[in-house]
C-alpha cells in the first residue's frame, strides 16, 4: 500500500463497491415494493419511474451526504456499459 498508484486502486475500488451496493439495495427495494412486501417510499417511486423512463436514477449517481458518487450519463443504458 506503499505505492501511490496502489492507494489509488485501492479508493477506486471501495467507490465501485459502493456504487454497487447503492444499486443492489435500490434494485432489491424495487422488486420488493412492487411485490407488496415493503412500502413504496418516494426513493422507490421516483427510481421505478427513471428506470420506465430509461434514466439513471439519482440514487445511482450521489451518496446521502449529497457528494457525487458516481459518473454522469443521460442514459441507463450508457450508465450501465460503462460499469
Amino acid at each position: 500500500m506503499s505505492v501511490p498508484l496502489n492507494i489509488f486502486l485501492f479508493y477506486e475500488i471501495l467507490r465501485m463497491k459502493k456504487v454497487l451496493d447503492i444499486c443492489r439495495t435500490c434494485f432489491t427495494n424495487v422488486i420488493l415494493a412492487i411485490e407488496g412486501q415493503i412500502t413504496m417510499t418516494l426513493d422507490i417511486s421516483e427510481a421505478i419511474n427513471n428506470i420506465f423512463d430509461v434514466r439513471v436514477p439519482e440514487i445511482f449517481l450521489k451518496d446521502p451526504s449529497g457528494a457525487e458518487i458516481s459518473w454522469l450519463l443521460p442514459t441507463l443504458g450508457s450508465w450501465f456499459t460503462s460499469l
